[in-house]
């Protein structure tokens, strides 16, 4: 066993060399050769997000990206507080491949890297972990902060989440596993009769992706037209249907499960969902103690069971408070990062004990505010920009790049103020904005 701690090496430091890789989109590997409808834009876009790495890295650090960063971001980041590590890219760019693909087909790269860590402690820690993140570990020689890809594919299983939750005793909506197509167009129409709005889930997804959410016959015949394509290679493959619940409130905790069994609850936030998308994440939330300490609870529980089925690393876990302030502890277990991980150590800075965050993207059109520089000016002119930890501070620059992204971008960023509600107007303006 090795001293490696993830959260201390973020909080404290230490003198490991983590050697970081954003590989967002794991899941089409966990998913195989079920059939996905592909944008590409957006695919470029999510890729670029990757530099939200830089809000947990330490300067002794490594940080895979696909291209460089700008010397104005990566100053604005200095000024935000983050440490910046040494920045290593693949030769050359390819938006059609993922970065773990082109990290493996670069020899020199490789090289560089074991040569930069020759005679240290380095440990490999991507978002998630599929074939190729074991590679690329193979190849480096290092230990790595995560599970085995199998082991990965199956805690990221929607299915599992639920049998999981069951097996937990803790309470979870209706619903049942249907295998191959015809045995879930079925049982989606008897449950749509029974309770008037069910969710229909594929295996596995994220960011609302492979959910379908359903409240008449219509948009059952619309939505079954659209699923039957994902059948054609996977007959046999089994989905999951559940019934539609009223809730208060989403809710993500984040959860370490330590190389040695050490198991830490060290996020939790409110989501706001716009249906099953992900919108952003309020922190602190404003649940009450009760519902806060059986999250905790819950993180306890299910972090000691992963361990024990072979899981390390870290666990964001999407759960719900119903109308009548009831706690569904599992909705879905993300045996990865989230990019709510990646975000929860801002709220821990001392200065920022008294503010609220609500970390979030929006789609703005790029027109002449084409690169990282120009949206920030253009943010300070309208005086939105972070100061005196309050506005805006915007974390990525890639997806705003239109050389990338054409005239639609995104921006990511977040937001500090004195209150949820404050917080929710000027993510309004915010949403609203124009930029020339």
């Amino acid at each position: 066993m090795i001293d490696f701690h993830l959260l201390n090496h973020i909080r404290s430091n230490d003198d490991y060399v983590v050697i970081w890789l954003f590989n967002i989109g794991v899941e089409k590997y966990w998913n195989g050769e079920v059939f996905t409808v592909k944008n590409a834009k957006e695919d470029i876009l999510v890729n670029h997000l990757e530099e939200i790495n830089l809000l947990v890295t330490r300067k002794q650090d490594i940080l895979l990206l696909r291209d460089k960063p700008s010397k104005a971001y990566l100053e604005s980041m200095k000024e935000f507080g983050a440490q910046i590590p040494s920045i290593m890219c693949p030769s050359y760019e390819d938006e059609n491949k993922s970065i773990s693909e082109l990290v493996l087909e670069d020899e020199d790269l490789i090289e560089a890297i074991k040569k930069k860590i020759e005679q240290k402690k380095a440990i490999f820690v991507p978002y998630g972990v599929s074939e190729m993140e074991e590679q690329i570990k193979d190849k480096l020689g290092v230990p790595m902060l995560g599970s085995s890809s199998e082991i990965s594919k199956t805690i990221n299983n929607k299915i599992f989440s639920r049998m999981f939750a069951i097996e937990q005793g803790f309470h979870v909506p209706e619903g049942r596993v249907c295998s191959g197509f015809e045995k879930l167009e079925a049982v989606a129409y008897e449950m749509l009769m029974k309770y008037g709005k069910i969710i229909i889930k594929e295996p596995c997804g994220a960011s609302g992706k492979g959910l379908w959410v359903v409240d008449s016959k219509d948009k059952y015949r619309s939505t079954f037209l659209i699923i039957k394509r994902f059948f054609k290679n996977r007959i046999d493959q089994e989905w999951l249907v559940e019934e539609w619940c009223n809730k208060k409130a989403d809710l993500n905790y984040q959860i370490y499960i330590g190389l040695n069994g050490e198991v830490e609850v060290f996020s939790i936030k409110e989501q706001k969902v716009d249906s099953t998308v992900y919108i952003g994440s309020v922190m602190p939330p404003a649940f009450s103690n009760s519902i806060m300490q059986k999250c905790k609870q819950c993180g306890e529980i299910i972090g000691a069971r992963l361990f024990e089925l072979g899981y390390r690393g870290v666990v964001g876990i999407d759960a719900m408070i119903l109308d009548n302030d009831e706690l569904i502890p599992i909705i879905e277990i993300n045996g990865r990062f989230t990019l709510s991980t990646y975000v929860s150590f801002v709220q821990e800075k001392k200065e920022l004990e008294n503010t609220v965050l609500f970390s979030f993207y929006t789609k703005i059109p790029l027109k002449n505010c084409n690169d990282y520089s120009e949206l920030k000016k253009q943010l300070q002119e309208k005086n939105i920009w972070y100061k005196d930890n309050q506005g805006l501070f915007v974390y990525n620059s890639e997806s705003i790049t239109k050389s990338r992204v054409g005239d639609n971008g995104r921006m990511f960023g977040i937001l500090f103020a004195h209150s949820e509600q404050e917080l929710m107007e000027q993510y309004e303006t915010i949403h609203n904005c124009q930029f020339h």
